[in-house]
């Protein structure tokens, strides 16, 4: 881990009884939890970003309705000589 920088942050009483809560529930130190919940934010962020942008390709290049017909057939005759 590069350099620890500290900082100070307000938050109301509720909300850091909350976060200690959750923190020693999942036995962490406060910091460990900030940095995860960072992390955590961090990829979520990046999920959402990748959502939006498959939709967006899909109201650029949406599916053509023949194309998926014939992937269903082709979907349903390869699985119907399937043993289950």
């Amino acid at each position: 881990m590069s350099k620890a920088v500290k900082f100070a942050v307000s938050i109301s009483d509720s909300e850091f009884k909350e976060l200690e809560f959750f923190r020693r529930k999942r036995h962490l130190s406060r910091s460990q939890f900030i940095r995860e919940t960072i992390k955590l934010w961090k990829e979520e962020t990046e999920k959402k970003r990748l959502v939006r942008a498959y939709e967006e390709g899909y109201r650029r290049v949406p599916e053509n309705p023949g194309i998926v017909k014939g992937w269903e057939k082709a979907s349903l005759s390869a699985l119907s000589s399937e043993e289950w």
